[in-house]
């Protein structure tokens, strides 16, 4: 068993953080002037969660349906998804192992690092806060 019992709990740490992210004061601009969407399609547990940064406000849907169009698909384990927002999953190196596999424009999702980057020390405090405090 990974790190998520099943997809509700998922939800309720991932889910729950890319809601907080997408709005904060510093972070959600980035994720706003990234002007794209990206589904994570997550396995063990099967999740699905939408963040539309393309229109006046940005969305976080989950579950999102898994044939949700977006123009980034990211695809992984949610054990890797967590270890990525932690911080201690090398991206590049999990690209190259097809641990992550990433479908769509790679200049778009290079977009999103300026945003993702600097919220990696707020997932912890999050999953502390959130009353996950065994994710951390």
């Amino acid at each position: 068993m990974g790190m998520f019992r099943d997809a509700e709990e998922l939800y309720a740490v991932q889910g729950g953080f890319f809601d907080l992210i997408t709005v904060d004061s510093s972070l959600g601009p980035k994720f706003a002037a990234s002007d794209t969407s990206f589904l994570v399609k997550y396995t063990d547990p099967e999740a699905f969660i939408l963040v539309d940064c393309t229109g006046d406000e940005n969305r976080v849907i989950y579950p999102a349906s898994p044939d949700t169009d977006a123009e980034i698909t990211l695809t992984m384990e949610a054990d890797a998804g967590h270890r990525f927002w932690l911080g201690d999953l090398n991206l590049t190196g999990a690209i190259a192992r097809r641990k992550v596999t990433i479908h769509g424009s790679m200049k778009d999702a290079l977009r999103l690092l300026p945003a993702m980057k600097p919220a990696f020390p707020k997932y912890r405090t999050y999953c502390i806060e959130s009353g996950h405090a065994d994710k951390t």
